[in-house]
């Protein structure tokens, strides 16, 4: 198949950004079904049927010149989205709502716009708060956001939340209100560079973590290796003695020190200041040894 492209608007996005997007509209796409289906009490179906990016002004192009745009803010003071749907899906949701069976006929009139009433309007308002709180739960773990209503225009002429050659991020959908119904389009639109700085923020942080987290097991390994292999110095020693500094500099050769260690008590097996054993003194051929006679567990 031979798409357009112009190359000097580049609108295509990397597989892994692509991949991670794809997979959030996805889930936001499963979630809004449950939504409905809890909200209309009918089977409905929404599946998403592709992600991609093109001018704001392309995505214009296709809108119908009649529908419901609902335009949001991604978080508060934040860039700006849009979800457009056409006139015949909210009204078949409507009359489901208010006890109906989602027969339109007769009320969506092709080429005339139906306004919206005031029980429209809150019924619209209450289905959107709900929309956006599955977009949200769908991108929280790769683009976390907050979404909030900003308004509702029945005319894709009045939408101007972006410059016409912007390059915004663009998901298609089909949703089936009822059983056996007919899918209608509808898409989901949101600011494409507050998107992907915000994904290879998460991502980044994501791998780093990753990294460190093998960094810090290979280094966890590496030490329970070689720590039991690295020498250290061991003696044996009898309880110390404290001198002030007059008595030390004042010993000569044949001087007695009175050491308070009793000749009943083994000698401390010591290392670094830290006691490991008890042993009693001896020799082993030429050379003196210590026998140990009670391991110190309570200091080991």
């Amino acid at each position: 198949m031979v798409t357009e492209y112009d190359f000097t608007r580049p609108t295509a996005l990397a597989r892994e950004h692509s991949r991670a997007l794809e997979v959030s509209f996805e889930a936001f796409a499963r979630q809004f079904s449950t939504t409905l289906l809890t909200r209309l009490r009918q089977t409905c179906t929404v599946v998403c049927t592709g992600v991609g990016a093109r001018s704001f002004e392309d995505h214009l192009a296709v809108q119908p010149p009649l529908g419901v745009f609902l335009t949001f803010r991604t978080e508060a003071g934040g860039a700006t989205g849009l979800v457009a749907l056409t006139t015949t899906t909210v009204m078949t949701a409507l009359d489901f709502l208010l006890g109906g069976h989602g027969d339109v006929e007769g009320v969506v009139v092709e080429g005339v716009e139906r306004e919206l009433s005031d029980i429209d309007s809150r019924l619209v308002e209450s289905l959107s708060a709900r929309l956006l709180a599955d977009l949200a739960s769908a991108f929280a773990g790769v683009v976390p956001m907050a979404p909030v209503l900003a308004d509702v225009d029945q005319s894709s002429q009045f939408l101007t939340m972006a410059s016409p050659a912007d390059v915004v991020l663009v998901a298609d959908f089909t949703v089936a209100l009822g059983e056996e119904a007919e899918a209608h389009p509808f898409s989901v639109m949101l600011p494409l560079n507050p998107v992907l700085a915000r994904l290879v923020e998460t991502r980044g942080t994501a791998e780093s973590s990753e990294e460190q987290r093998r960094t810090a097991e290979s280094a966890a390994d590496v030490l329970s290796r070689t720590v039991p292999e690295l020498p250290v110095d061991v003696c044996a020693r009898m309880t110390p003695m404290a001198l002030s500094v007059q008595a030390v500099t004042a010993l000569s050769v044949g001087d007695v020190l009175h050491l308070p260690h009793p000749t009943a008590r083994p000698l401390d097996v010591v290392t670094n200041d830290v006691v490991l054993a008890r042993a009693v003194p001896g020799t082993s051929g030429t050379r003196l040894a210590c026998l140990v006679v009670n391991p110190d567990e309570e200091t080991r």
